[in-house]
């Protein structure tokens, strides 16, 4: 189809008397030429753009240049197209050439979208669909193609929400212009916007939607594509071998075709796969193929990102020579050609491996060049993240702690920021499948009252009025039957729509809440424990008698201890360490022995049975612990008891908790469900348990809970 055009084009061109009419043909003909032939492509812009400038036609030149542009950014330099799109903006604001800006606009914001600065792309294709818009009449393709690139930067910056209803308002347009071959484009989109909500099953049949549109139009690129975008969503979906099936498809039909950028693509993408299954015979072999065929390509951002891949994997296998060759090269052509936070992920990398190498000066100079771009660009909190972790790691090791603290610090923030961000993903996957499945049923309800409608006309010519009556009434029951059941099915919907949240949210929850403890736990007390050693030995070795600089060291010593002391606490609190290392029991024994230690409050413990919880669910034991815990903690606030009598028995299939303190009891006038109480009997609720708290003023206040146990589930 597109060589078909393309010979048309040149018929017209031939044909052509008008100059002016000429270079513009030529111009769509330069563009539309294939990289293997851009030497005639480009042969084509500069004749156009030498009869335009020579001629003083202002419109032609910036058409000129917009086109320089795409054919640039086709050709992988996001760079240069850049360039030229910022000439056109500049030329067509000096003549006020409406179209043409817009049009500079948008693609400059296709550019900055390569180059990973988000929130620069985000504001020119703002701007340009607010001035594509203002067109009469619009032209929907250009706002189909604007639509779905402000889609890419919503997606990439984690608004899936939001990415979800911009490539539906592009699919809008692009319908109402009947282009199947953009149309494909943006179901492609589509397709991994659905991915990024996790549903890979819906996005795999959008996938075979495009696939049908491909075969219809002739498109063996677009075939290309969906073949290894149907190997990326399996992938994302943990079906590996489906992966390698559509990589393969894809190779054995980029080879026929001699298309080496796709053959590029495919087999760094099946080379990762295996790498992911730990099959490692081939991939040596595949990613030095990718490469070779980017080469053939000229493609610069697709060399760079075999090599940073193929770096990646050899950093895996210890092979530090090759992989710092491999990660340098990605670095430099990413950095050539603009992609900037691109650039950054190689530094990153490249300062990994050479802490794995000890190599610590340079390790230092690759993370800090890249620490500033990412911050610059505000977009990837993860590489981020992943970065101070490494920069963490590097300053522990040379012995400077207040920077370690300091990027431990920096990390635990992100830390908590992504835990926000996984919830409100978690919250839009359950929202989305919520809305999905309404509107179906909705749909449903709709066809089912249009039905309902066709048979009311049918009956209006009826004679006979008492018939038609009797229908009528029929016909009424039925609709309200409808609208009831109608609302059962949107109520149930809700109720099993705010369930699947709660525990998604909960799952999440628990989660990073693991994570965050075993971090402070192991890294942030780690390190507080070095700081405390080597204060000591200062302290013994260097500081005279008299010194008040002992005394100063003194204090920051204690105060180090405190500060070790208040992380084990909120470690304790995020996640006991103990109930995951070592169990239900040994976990509350540890909180038991810490109560004790204070000599304010003796916490007396009798176990029956728990010795063997591990077919236990983990949110189960996690619940009991925090039973237990709450319910100690009320003692020690409100009680001012000097005795707590603590027991857990198993039973067959329950475990009862009972907790008696011999402080001042509970006032019966009082409001009894404090905060304390109140979370105490929804943890019980939620694990469908009973509990009595019952007590006398003076005579102390017993608890008795009764919990069904939950087993793991054996599917997982």
């Amino acid at each position: 189809m597109g060589q078909s055009k393309i010979d048309s084009l040149s018929q017209l061109i031939e044909n052509e008397k008008s100059p002016s009419e000429k270079a513009q043909l030529q111009l769509k003909r330069g563009v539309l030429l294939s990289k293997n032939q851009g030497e005639k492509g480009f042969k084509d812009l500069e004749s156009a753009l030498s009869f335009f400038t020579q001629n003083k036609d202002n419109k032609g030149e910036t058409d000129s240049y917009i086109a320089y542009g795409n054919l640039y950014f086709m050709y992988g330099d996001p760079k240069r197209a850049s360039h030229y799109d910022s000439i056109a903006i500049k030329l067509a604001e000096k003549i006020s050439y409406k179209k043409g800006r817009a049009v500079a606009i948008g693609n400059l914001g296709r550019e900055f979208i390569t180059f990973g600065n988000f929130n620069k792309a985000e504001k020119l294709i703002q701007q340009a669909i607010s001035l594509e818009e203002k067109f009469n009449p619009q032209d929907a393709n250009r706002l189909a193609e604007l639509y779905s690139r402000y889609n890419i930067i919503e997606g990439s910056q984690g608004n899936y929400l939001k990415s979800l209803e911009l490539i539906e308002k592009a699919i809008e347009f692009s319908e109402t212009a009947k282009d199947d071959k953009q149309l494909s484009l943006l179901y492609t989109n589509y397709a991994i916007t659905l991915s990024r909500l996790s549903k890979f099953d819906e996005a795999v049949e959008v996938h075979f939607k495009v696939m049908r549109l491909c075969e219809k139009m002739k498109d063996t690129l677009g075939l290309l594509r969906v073949y290894n975008n149907l190997g990326i969503a399996f992938r994302s979906g943990g079906e590996s071998d489906k992966a390698i099936t559509y990589y393969k498809k894809s190779i054995a039909l980029a080879k026929t075709t001699n298309s080496y950028k796709s053959l590029g693509l495919s087999l760094v993408n099946l080379a990762t796969v295996y790498v992911k299954k730990e099959q490692l015979d081939a991939v040596d072999t595949l990613y030095t193929q990718g490469i070779q065929y980017f080469e053939i390509a000229s493609d610069t951002g697709g060399i760079a990102f075999a090599n940073h891949n193929y770096g990646n994997f050899l950093l895996l296998t210890k092979n530090y020579a090759e992989a710092d060759k491999r990660l340098q090269v990605a670095y430099n052509l990413r950095k050539q050609i603009g992609a900037e936070l691109a650039a950054a992920n190689s530094l990153s990398v490249l300062g990994k491996s050479a802490m794995d190498q000890e190599k610590w000066k340079e390790a230092e100079e690759y993370l800090l060049t890249a620490e500033p771009i990412y911050k610059g660009k505000s977009r990837d909190n993860r590489n981020l993240k992943e970065l101070y972790g490494y920069l963490k790691e590097l300053y522990i090791e040379k012995g400077n702690f207040e920077k370690a603290l300091n990027y431990q610090t920096q990390e635990l923030e992100l830390e908590k920021t992504i835990f926000t961000e996984n919830e409100k993903v978690n919250a839009l996957k359950a929202e989305t499948a919520y809305d999905l499945e309404k509107r179906d049923l909705e749909m449903v309800i709709q066809k089912e009252e249009e039905q309902l409608a066709r048979q009311r006309l049918l009956l209006g010519g009826g004679s006979v009025v008492l018939i038609l009556l009797l229908i009528s009434l029929s016909l009424w029951l039925r609709r309200r039957q409808l609208k009831e059941r109608h609302q059962a099915h949107i109520t149930n919907l809700g109720q099993q729509h705010r369930l699947n949240l709660t525990k998604s949210l909960k799952d999440s929850e628990q989660q990073e809440r693991k994570k965050i403890a075993n971090k402070l736990h192991d890294e942030a007390g780690s390190m507080l424990s070095i700081a405390i050693l080597n204060l000591k030995q200062v302290q013994g070795d260097v500081f005279n008698e008299g010194s008040n600089a002992g005394q100063k060291l003194e204090t920051t010593q204690k105060l180090l201890v405190d500060i070790s002391d208040s992380v084990r606490l909120i470690s304790h609190s995020l996640m006991p360490v103990a109930l995951e290392k070592y169990g239900l029991k040994a976990a509350i024994h540890d909180l038991a022995n810490a109560v004790n230690t204070s000599q304010k409050l003796k916490v007396e413990e009798i176990f029956e049975g728990l010795d063997d919880t591990d077919s236990w669910g983990e949110e189960f034991c996690l619940t009991v612990y925090r039973i237990v815990q709450e319910a100690i903690n009320n003692i020690i606030k409100h009680a001012q008891a000097t005795h707590v009598l603590l027991q857990i028995v198993e039973l067959e299939e329950s475990v009862t908790i009972y907790i008696e303190d011999n402080g001042r009891g509970m006032d019966t006038n009082a409001k009894k469900d404090g905060i304390g109480l109140k979370m105490l009997k929804r943890n019980v609720e939620y694990l469908n348990g009973t509990i009595e708290i019952n007590g006398n003023a003076n005579k102390g206040t017993f608890i008795l809970a009764e919990l069904p146990i939950e087993k793991k589930d054996n599917d997982n």
